[in-house]
């Protein structure tokens, strides 16, 4: 209400509005913004107080108690070239990307790798923007193009070719600039491939142990040799329940714990995850395979892209597996795997088999919840 009275004296009213703000800090935007526009002002016309102009401006913006509108600080700060007000309300609202044009336009090289080195965390994209910016001079640029290729190359933010693309448009870009990085990237790929023909091999001879081990369950007897129960972990008593993975229950222990007597109640939770991902599988298969057909006879493939992506066809499928089964155990995980008896005991007729391991001992047994409990299943 009384602003209107210092029109003709802006610093009175410069002195009035700090007074307000003082004793009176829930003061409305309107004294804010304009106590802020009189310090640019004053600090763009008055080279005498520039300095500690500069540093009000910037203390009032930093001020959390301010209640100064952020839209119109900024235009403030940008209509009288307000460096450090423009940088900082940008860092404020997490405008990382208009903190790197800033200082693109004003080609400060320096910054310019520092704001990518501060805020590439939060958004990596700006290192893309920054070997673009570089590829675009046709200064010298050498030592900035290495080091964001570097970044890129530490973060897989672009693949090599559009890298090089990228800098075919900057003819000081030389060879020896990406050699460095098309060398590594091109090693990663040699490892990458060598990788995967391990895995590939190594699958192979899984799957052919496998398909042999299976054979022999079919023609051949199979003798048992546990001596302990796989639940309650004391000596087996007649009468029993073997199953071909080398699991042997207590009658009345298989009977007490088990929800199908033809599954091995130790290895159903590891062959039911595999069953689950297997359906999985063959479920996004016959989604791609959907997708595909309908994309092809749309009339506008992206409305059929963007319906497939929120239904999840994209998303990966990941296997979980168990780092308890590298490293041989008993079928009891928690304990020392006793040592069986070399005596081989009549087999009885099994219960069920147990096609998804490829060494029996390797199963855990999520009965046990204590390791120093004889019988996990007693009560404390």
């Amino acid at each position: 209400e009384f602003i209107h009275i210092f029109v003709s004296n802006s610093s009175k009213l410069m002195e009035f509005l700090e007074h307000m703000i003082k004793v009176q800090p829930s003061s409305p935007s309107l004294l804010y913004n304009t106590l802020l526009e009189l310090y640019l002002h004053d600090m763009a016309h008055d080279g005498t107080h520039k300095a500690e102009l500069d540093r009000k401006s910037l203390d009032l913006l930093q001020n959390t108690d301010a209640h100064y509108d952020v839209n119109q600080a900024l235009v403030l700060c940008q209509m009288h070239n307000y460096k450090s007000g423009i940088l900082y309300l940008y860092e404020r609202e997490r405008l990382y990307q208009q903190i790197l044009r800033y200082h693109m336009d004003h080609d400060e090289y320096v910054h310019i790798i520092n704001t990518c080195k501060k805020f590439g965390g939060q958004d990596p994209n700006l290192w893309v923007q920054a070997l673009a910016y570089f590829a675009r001079k046709e200064e010298n640029c050498r030592t900035q193009m290495m080091e964001v290729l570097q970044h890129i190359d530490r973060h897989n933010l672009l693949p090599p070719l559009l890298v090089v693309q990228t800098l075919a448009h900057n003819s000081t870009a030389t060879l020896a600039v990406v050699k460095d990085y098309i060398t590594r990237r091109l090693q990663q790929e040699n490892d990458q491939i060598q990788e995967d023909e391990r895995l590939i091999q190594q699958y192979r001879q899984e799957t052919e142990k496998m398909r042999s081990q299976i054979e022999e369950l079919k023609t051949s007897a199979k003798i048992f040799q546990v001596s302990k129960c796989s639940i309650c972990n004391h000596p087996l008593e007649l009468p029993s329940v073997h199953f071909l993975c080398q699991h042997s229950f207590h009658q009345h222990c298989f009977e007490g714990y088990s929800e199908n007597e033809k599954e091995c109640p130790v290895c159903m939770p590891e062959n039911r995850k595999i069953l689950d991902i297997i359906r999985a599988q063959e479920q996004h298969k016959e989604l791609h395979e959907q997708f595909h057909h309908q994309l092809e006879r749309a009339t506008d493939g992206f409305s059929v892209v963007a319906d497939y992506f929120g239904r999840g066809v994209f998303n990966k499928v990941t296997l979980i597996t168990d780092s308890v089964a590298a490293t041989p155990t008993s079928g009891n995980p928690f304990m020392e795997p006793p040592a069986p008896k070399p005596v081989s005991k009549p087999a009885p007729k099994p219960a069920g088999a147990n096609p998804f391991l490829s060494d029996p001992d390797d199963a855990n047994n999520p009965f046990l919840s204590e390791p120093d409990s004889t019988n996990p299943f007693d009560e404390d």
